[in-house]
């Protein structure tokens, strides 16, 4: 578990048959004596960690069946099994006499999926906890983890770990709660409309932060206005009394403010701005939580967090990425919906560090600083993340790998062109590239007036030798890209090699950049 007071290790709420077959609302095929009722200590979709007192769900994907597993660990001691219709009907009699006789309970659904949706609300349900869930097109897992990290200090909490933030990842981690716990701080991602409302429908959230709507998924949901309205989802299921949580800040605002004020069981909706002209547009004074001062400070960025009611509090974060300001916000007026004070928040928010591959500062070679942001990419945080380099490098100077960005649609070579002239308007002095739009990213760098001689498209190695060779002492590095484009493997080899141990640019293509210091 993340660290913190109120991160513990804690035994999830135990399972008998009877609980399983009224989460499911079915009854299990095989029945056997009541007296030698199971119970089950947890719920797994994985073969592989599966503990013999855990129940398994038998999920289908493109590429795997879980139920061509069962054999295995019915041999292995497993007892509890969630299945498809179509698996238990054309089960070998012999065989399931077999196992039944073995004390093997069956629970046959329609879709196993969904399936593992209704054990988790169930779960929710009878945990009796409170549930804080987080969407965005960027900055939702650093927002959940700092608002995790502050929950953590006054209650017993529980958050997604990793990036769980699925159809399968939400379900999973609510099938951690245990009696103990009193909040659930998720995360919700989505790629399609309808897919928060389902999300929401199993985490029964009473708080909804959405920190931002920006150009992303745009092949399932065609317009960034479109992005907005799939994230308001989470505010429509918001359930009595709810309390929505908004980023002034953000161009879409509006369509994320009508969806909350059209849901009765929205009682309070709180706004937070990093711009203090926007203040305005809270509903009240009391439900506006806002940064001033903002500054940078070394490797780290400053500001004072001032909420409605006129609290204070100076805040360090320790990342130079200034737009996780926003984040800090969203986590904050959270914490405060929540009732925690202002105190508890900027020791939570103190205690923060970047998620691996978000923004995370590594010492490379030759004494350069390398930002790996090598999570995911869309055209907002790419931008952002082009905006904290220039202003972190400064007198240093610094270069750009930039890898694709992916799930664009027909907005792919134009948004992969701006993005290149965002480069060119940070101030780097390279550009790298990697992917199906390398070219795309160059011509719009070199229409903005960029030299072209100063870029370079290749593949991961090439770039890598090509970067080691031409960057110099002290420089920032900024590694950004879609999670396919696993440009971890770049910010691997900046980190694991010298500049006297260079290999061969093989492989690049296009005018490389001349081989001097800048």
């Amino acid at each position: 578990m993340e660290p913190g007071r109120g991160y513990i290790m804690m035994q999830p709420i135990p399972w008998t048959s009877a609980q399983i077959e009224d989460a499911l609302e079915i009854v299990p095929a095989s029945s056997p004596d009541r007296a030698s009722e199971l119970i089950f200590t947890g719920v797994s979709t994985d073969s592989r960690t599966l503990g013999p007192q855990e129940l398994f769900v038998a999920l289908e994907g493109d590429r795997f069946n879980g139920h061509t597993f069962i054999a295995d660990l019915v041999d292995k001691g497993v007892k509890g099994f969630v299945v498809s219709n179509e698996f238990l009907s054309s089960l070998d009699q012999e065989l399931e006499e077999r196992w039944t006789a073995g004390n093997c309970r069956f629970f046959p659904v329609v879709d196993t999926l969904a399936a593992l949706g209704d054990l988790a609300r169930y779960q929710r349900m009878r945990a009796n906890v409170r549930v804080v869930a987080i969407t965005g097109s960027n900055g939702k897992t650093s927002t959940r983890k700092m608002t995790g990290g502050i929950f953590a200090r006054q209650f017993k909490t529980l958050t997604t770990q990793g990036n769980l933030n699925n159809e399968i990842g939400l379900p999973l981690t609510l099938l951690k709660l245990s009696d103990e716990h009193e909040w659930a701080v998720v995360e919700m991602g989505m790629s399609h409309p309808g897919e928060i409302e389902r999300l929401a429908r199993i985490a029964l959230p009473d708080i909804g932060v959405i920190t931002n709507t920006a150009a992303c998924h745009l092949e399932g949901l065609g317009t960034v206005e479109n992005v907005a309205r799939a994230k308001a989802e989470l505010l429509t299921s918001l359930g009595h009394n709810g309390t929505a949580v908004l980023n002034l800040d953000d161009p879409r605002f509006e369509i994320l403010a009508s969806a909350a004020a059209a849901n009765p069981g929205i009682t309070r909706t709180i706004c937070f701005t990093a711009d203090q002209a926007k203040g305005d547009r809270a509903r009240s004074e009391k439900d506006r939580v806002r940064a001033e001062n903002i500054t940078t400070l070394g490797q780290g960025i400053g500001f004072t967090l001032v909420a409605g009611t006129g609290e204070r509090c100076e805040i360090l974060l320790s990342t130079p990425a200034r737009f996780m300001v926003n984040n800090a916000l969203a986590a904050s007026a959270t914490a405060l919906a929540a009732g925690i004070p202002m105190e508890e928040i900027g020791e939570g928010l103190a205690r923060f560090t970047p998620v691996a591959g978000r923004m995370q500062l590594v010492q490379g070679f030759n004494n350069t600083t390398i930002m790996d942001d090598t999570y995911n990419a869309n055209p907002g945080s790419v931008g952002a993340a082009l905006v904290t380099l220039g202003q972190s490098a400064g007198k240093a100077g610094c270069v750009a790998v930039l890898g694709d960005m992916l799930e664009l649609g027909d907005h792919s070579q134009a948004l992969h062109r701006e993005i290149g002239r965002a480069a060119a308007e940070a101030g780097v002095s390279r550009l790298y590239v990697h992917g199906a739009m390398a070219a795309q990213m160059i011509d719009g760098a070199v229409g903005a007036g960029f030299p072209r001689e100063m870029t370079l498209a290749g593949t991961k190695e090439a770039l890598a030798c090509a970067i080691m060779e031409n960057t110099a002492e002290n420089a920032w590095i900024l590694v950004k890209g879609s999670r396919g484009m696993r440009l971890e493997e770049i910010v691997n080899r900046l980190t694991e090699f010298s500049a006297e141990k260079l290999g061969t640019t093989k492989g690049a293509s296009g005018p490389g950049p001349l081989v001097t210091k800048n």
